[in-house]
């Protein structure tokens, strides 16, 4: 297991009791709150979290059973590629509702997604270093398994903070996992999923993303392309700088939050073009 994968792995598996704990003192008003996915509750966001790991266990699975899956004759798949946020978006949300009526009760859910979460982490956790590259499917595209451990750190993160931030307005995304989560930002057969590139003819873009350390990411926008890549925060020009933190950085990216508003509540600066507001809000416009 190289270091990437044991960084994830470790931050997860310190993740995943913390959570099922704060799940665990939830009021039954919090669960019926509505949380920051529009027209979910918390517990319909729960559920579908519930769904997802339970998902992504079935293909690590089937990917470590079989050099190339592609190749197994018995096993057919439509092919990846063709979904994006945007398009299913209305299917998943009545797909969550559904499954949050399954459960009989909040505490019901809380055993199962506790259940399914380490599941999941223990399938993870017992791969071999040849496992890592295996093809996997997964409906965005075909990934590898170690392309599944990034969705599942960005889902758990991401909707961790759907849930609980909604009764909790101090709750941030987990500060160990959002350092993490550029690694699955920059991941090019991932993050077609959740970015709109600009036009062909519109001028070409370069925003910087300063966290505050030596690394941070560079995004540029050129001929209908946008390109997302983790490297040293001072070996590229750019048109502008974002400084902000990487909690607050998946909240920007993933349409949570506008780069305007967290440049108002002076969780964001910006440094150079403003230009870049407009250019940031249409590349990214929610996951």
């Amino acid at each position: 297991m190289n270091e990437k994968h044991s960084q994830i792995l470790e931050q997860l598996n310190k993740f995943s009791p913390t959570l099922i704990i704060q799940l665990e003192n939830l009021s039954e008003e919090n669960w019926a709150t509505q949380s920051r996915c529009s027209d979910w509750t918390v517990k319909d966001v729960m559920s579908h979290l519930t769904t997802v790991l339970a998902t992504y266990l079935q293909i690590i699975g089937t990917a470590k059973n079989t050099e190339d899956i592609r190749n197994n004759p018995k096993i057919s798949y439509s092919e990846p590629g063709t979904l994006d946020a945007k398009s299913i978006a209305s299917r998943l949300s009545q797909r969550a509702k559904e499954a949050s009526g399954n459960f009989k009760s909040n505490n019901e859910l809380v055993v199962e997604f506790g259940l399914r979460f380490k599941e999941l982490l223990d399938g993870f956790n017992s791969c071999e270093e040849h496992h890592w590259d295996l093809k996997a499917y997964h409906p965005v595209n075909w990934v590898s398994i170690y392309g599944m451990l990034l969705w599942t750190l960005f889902e758990s993160s991401i909707h961790a903070w759907d849930a609980l931030n909604a009764v909790d307005e101090e709750y941030i995304i987990d500060e160990d996992l959002a350092s993490l989560l550029p690694q699955y930002f920059c991941n090019e057969l991932i993050n077609r999923w959740f970015k709109t590139p600009d036009s062909p003819e519109s001028p070409s873009q370069t925003l910087a993303v300063n966290f505050g350390s030596s690394e941070g990411l560079r995004i540029a926008s050129s001929k209908g392309h946008l390109d997302i890549e983790q490297c040293a925060i001072n070996s590229f020009d750019a048109d502008a700088e974002i400084h902000t933190s990487a909690s607050e950085f998946a909240l920007l990216i993933t349409g949570r939050k506008s780069l305007a508003e967290s440049m108002e509540d002076s969780s964001t600066q910006l440094k150079g073009d403003s230009s870049h507001i407009d250019s940031f809000s249409g590349w990214f416009t929610g996951s």
